[in-house]
């Protein structure tokens, strides 16, 4: 089996001889775990062996030699630790990934932090470019190490340039490209939880080289920011039409999707352009309703498959399917069995369901929605994306601008102050949400610490109605805030009747 210097793996990568493929994850690993390497490199610890590709010559791009199938985060790792920097797939892009990693020579430790006055380290990467013994000599006599200091550098830097070496098993060119996927999905997943997405980006980078790069650019491009992985498994909805789970079994699931590219090769290109459009037109609709962050992005493939069926929405659509966002969202619709609940919704739509029919679907597992909200609202409980849905049913505009209030543009507002209720027997009621309500910043900043006896009187009257404050002059009084919160719970659980009213 090869054994590899570092330095030689790390010149390897940055000259392309050694690629990561298409099919590897990002990289993920912390900073802390990056250290840690290092300090197993130094105490001799084995570090595992990697696997390598040899990538075919017709398959060779520039000096490409080898694909990493099992060692990316480390090979990474090295490369920051030489290096100082890498360039890595992060959130769906290639960026540059910087890291300085400091050995401190009096405590014979690895540190992440710069040092401090008077603590005497040196810079990994700055240590192991060093070529010669020489060079390496000199830097000790500048920086003045004491003599137990200096034996410990020397030692660290005979390590890493010299002593250490990494086991790579190198498969051979003549492996069957389907065999490459089956052992890349092994090798990473055994023994790990396995995500459908990193199942589906293996086969499509295997399969179809390139297609990766595509899915990657379209999601880079997006006004939202949403992971790589999601992308996959909207590609996936709309490739199978409507599934994301195919099996139960990795390799099973592997195997039906490769089955699924072959049958449909010559679509390929026109399903990814119909999913950036449709991807495109989720993005659209959600910024427009002022939404810029997905609480959870497994909404995406729902949302976009929704748009690929039933083309071009009108508006009472696009807010209909706000609201399934927001309810979808409020209720954690994919925090568990998230594939087996994305196929449940996947066939509404591929049946011709519209989203009241998805919003049935949220119901089916938790029970009767609208009676779950008033029974938060009865508690108090309050959760921005519940209040901006109520907003939203009135729609509600800002109490002094006039802005219609979106979830982008607006903050929390205590209708209440917190001065106020601060060491009150009132203080309970500061976050219920009876006394909560999304206004602007500029708003929020220019009624400050005013009780709303004094600012609610300069909002009119449909602004008041829409933000659920209740009419009664009387409990805008700091001594009726009790009465208040009542009254006010009280149109809330009316708002949340319009709305299942409507759906």
């Amino acid at each position: 089996m090869p054994e590899y210097k570092i330095p030689e793996l790390v010149r390897m990568l940055e000259e392309g001889e050694i690629q990561i493929p298409e099919l590897q994850r990002e990289f993920v690993w912390s900073d802390n775990q990056v250290r840690d390497l290092a300090e197993s490199i130094y105490k001799g610890y084995p570090i595992g062996t990697m696997i390598f590709y040899k990538v075919p010559s017709d398959l060779r791009e520039g000096r490409e030699r080898f694909w990493v199938l099992d060692g990316q985060q480390r090979l990474l790792s090295l490369a920051l630790m030489v290096k100082g920097k890498v360039l890595a797939v992060k959130g769906g892009e290639i960026k540059a990934v910087k890291l300085d990693v400091w050995f401190d020579p009096k405590n014979d430790s690895f540190m992440l932090r710069s040092p401090r006055l008077g603590e005497n380290w040196i810079k990994l990467s700055e240590l192991i470019q060093l070529q010669r013994r020489a060079d390496l000599e000199n830097l000790l006599r500048q920086k003045m190490f004491n003599p137990e200091e200096q034996e410990r550098i020397s030692t660290l830097w005979g390590i890493f340039r010299n002593d250490f070496k990494v086991l790579v098993y190198e498969i051979s060119e003549d492996l069957d490209l389907d065999d490459l996927g089956n052992i890349f999905v092994r090798t990473n997943f055994a023994g790990t939880r396995v995500k459908g997405s990193d199942v589906y980006s293996t086969m499509i980078a295997v399969t179809y080289r390139g297609l990766v790069k595509q899915l990657r650019d379209i999601c880079a491009k997006l006004p939202i920011e949403i992971d790589y992985g999601i992308l996959i498994r909207t590609f996936t909805a709309f490739i199978t039409d409507g599934k994301i789970k195919l099996a139960s079994r990795v390799l099973d699931q592997a195997t039906k999707l490769k089955k699924i590219f072959d049958e449909k090769k010559l679509e390929i290109n026109d399903i990814v352009s119909r999913l950036e459009s449709c991807v495109s037109d989720v993005a659209l609709i959600l910024k427009e309703a002022g939404i810029t962050h997905l609480p959870t992005e497994n909404v995406l493939p729902v949302m976009a498959y929704y748009v690929y069926k039933r083309g071009r929405l009108s508006q009472d659509e696009k807010d209909g399917i706000i609201k399934w966002f927001i309810l979808a969202s409020f209720f954690k619709r994919y925090s568990a069995s998230v594939e087996t609940r994305l196929d449940e919704d996947l066939a509404v739509i591929k049946n011709g369901g519209n989203y009241k029919d998805l919003i049935k679907n949220i119901a089916l597992w938790e029970g009767d929605l609208q009676e779950r909200i008033k029974g938060y609202i009865a508690s108090g409980y309050w959760d921005r994306l519940l209040v901006y849905l109520l907003l939203k049913q009135s729609n509600a505009k800002d109490f002094f601008t006039g802005e219609i209030i979106s979830f982008e543009n607006s903050v929390v507002h205590h209708i209440f102050p917190r001065k106020h209720l601060a060491a009150s027997k009132y203080e309970p009621l500061l976050n219920d949400i009876g006394n909560i309500t999304l206004i602007t910043y500029q708003s929020n900043q220019q009624i400050q610490d005013e009780l709303p006896e004094n600012y609610l009187p300069k909002v009119d009257s449909e602004t008041r109605i829409a933000h659920c404050i209740p009419e009664d002059k009387e409990c805008w009084k700091f001594e009726n805030i009790e009465k208040f919160i009542e009254q006010r719970r009280n149109l809330l659980n009316s708002s949340v009747e319009r709305l299942f009213k409507d759906l």
